[in-house]
Formats: C-alpha cells, sequence, structure tokens
C-alpha cells in the first residue's frame, strides 16, 4: 500500500521556480488557518483567567460606570485558536429604549473573512427582553462577556449587569482541551509507592537478617532474640536472648547477656 500524506507545518520553506511567475518563490506557505485550527486541538473559546499581565478573575470582565456607562475592563483570551486582547479599560455608552427595557449583550466577534481579518468588542442590541442570538459560522464566532439590561426610564445599576463569562455556552474560560484520567493516574502513582515501602524497613517494624553479619567500629543497642553467626567488633549494649558462633578474641570484646 503506498504512503499517506499527512497534512502537517510547519516546515521550513525552500526556494523554487515559479513557473507561472518565472521568479524564485518559496514552496511553504501556511495560512492562518493552519495555526488557528492547531491551537483549538489543545485550547477552548472563552477569556484568559490567570497570572498574565495580572488580569486575573477580572480579565474582560464588564462593570457599572456611572449613568448608562459600562466598562469592559482590559483582558485577553482565544476564539477558535484565534488569540484577542484588550490592552485597556473600555467605556461604552448603552443605547437607552424609548419604552420598556432591553437586554443587550457585550460581545467578542471573530472575523475570518478576508475584507474584514479582526476581532472586535462590541454591544450587540437584544429585542426587547431577548437577548440577541450570537453569530457562529464558518467565517464569524461570538462569545458573550455579559448581558445588560437597559432601561427607558432609569440609569443602570449593577444589579443591570449579568456577568457570562463562566458560561461555557455563552463564553468560557480558556481551558485545556488535553484530559488525563486523574483516578488512573492516581493508581499508577499509589502503585508505585506500594511497591517502593514494600521494599524499605520501617524504623519501629521488626526484621530479620539471616546470614554473617559483620560490624565495624561498634554496635551500640539493645539486642532482642537470638543472634547466631559471626560478630567481629564491639558490641555494646543489652543482648536479650541466646548468643551463639565465634565471637573471636575476648580479650578486645565487651559482651553482656542477661
Amino acid at each position: 500500500m503506498a504512503d499517506v500524506i499527512l497534512r502537517s507545518f510547519p516546515f521550513d520553506s525552500m526556494k523554487v521556480l515559479n513557473e507561472q511567475s518565472g521568479q524564485m518563490e518559496g514552496d511553504r506557505k501556511y495560512e492562518a488557518q493552519y495555526f488557528r485550527d492547531f491551537f483549538r486541538k489543545f485550547l477552548s473559546n472563552g477569556v484568559y483567567y490567570g497570572s498574565y499581565k495580572g488580569y486575573g478573575e477580572n480579565g474582560m470582565k464588564v462593570i457599572l460606570d456611572g449613568g448608562l456607562n459600562i466598562k469592559v475592563q482590559a483582558g485577553a483570551g482565544i476564539i477558535e485558536g484565534t488569540d484577542y486582547e484588550l490592552e485597556d479599560d473600555t467605556i461604552f455608552t448603552m443605547e437607552r429604549p424609548t419604552t420598556g427595557s432591553r437586554i443587550d449583550r457585550v460581545v467578542v466577534k471573530l472575523d475570518t473573512t478576508l475584507e474584514v481579518r479582526e476581532s472586535i468588542v462590541y454591544i450587540k442590541q437584544g429585542n426587547g427582553t431577548t437577548p440577541a442570538a450570537l453569530q457562529r459560522d464558518s467565517n464569524i464566532y461570538e462569545i458573550c462577556l455579559a448581558e445588560v439590561t437597559v432601561k427607558s426610564t432609569t440609569n443602570l445599576a449593577s444589579t443591570d449587569i449579568v456577568d457570562k463569562r463562566l458560561d461555557n455556552t455563552l463564553c468560557g474560560i480558556v481551558n485545556s482541551l488535553i484530559s488525563v484520567d486523574g483516578e488512573e493516574l492516581y493508581q499508577q502513582f499509589q502503585e508505585y509507592i506500594d511497591s517502593v515501602t514494600t521494599n524499605l524497613v520501617r524504623k519501629d517494624q521488626d526484621s530479620t537478617i539471616t546470614g554473617k553479619v559483620t560490624v565495624n567500629g561498634g554496635v551500640v543497642a539493645n539486642v532482642t532474640g537470638n543472634v547466631k553467626g559471626n560478630l567481629e567488633g564491639d558490641v555494646k549494649g543489652t543482648v536479650t536472648g541466646n548468643v551463639t558462633g565465634s565471637s573471636g578474641s575476648c580479650a578486645r570484646k565487651q559482651c553482656y547477656s542477661n
């Protein structure tokens, strides 16, 4: 069976002759879509939380700024593999409805069409109490940062702004799409720990040593049980039990037994 060529990137480019233009040109050109698809494999849509530029939990958060004004705080995120960032706090003035109230959405829109190729944050007006639908197709993808209820007779209150950043269906927090089975990982770790401790002797645990014991420098301790074999060196302490075997020259030993 013939080899199957996979779509993969990036590779170094080399100059080749373009027969149409007659010019030497690079043979490897990568479209932005390749990079977007790459990041989509392991990063979800939404806003960034964390230490980046100190945005933290306030990144892209919508808050009240008095009257009909709202403020979108500086922050960053990713939409469909495309990075975006609002570097400065930005104020929007909501448009008051003629009657009743209206639910508007604060939206970040990614537009990949060749005529636009940008991301923007803007106010998407709703229809009365029905928020505007988010557009999500092959070229445009929108996420909602917050929903704002605008009244015809009063200014905005903090309770009129509903944070939607944590709603994964509307926005979400950027997360890794690479998942690990935590239970399986824990089990493997536990098995490793068990295998190590099985071969260790705990300090307070009895143990049996079989064979010849050679001691250099002396042993100072209480020994309980039967000691069999050859003892070489000074044994100091209390030996409880039977001592058998050769101890060498007693002239240089101090042996005590009960």
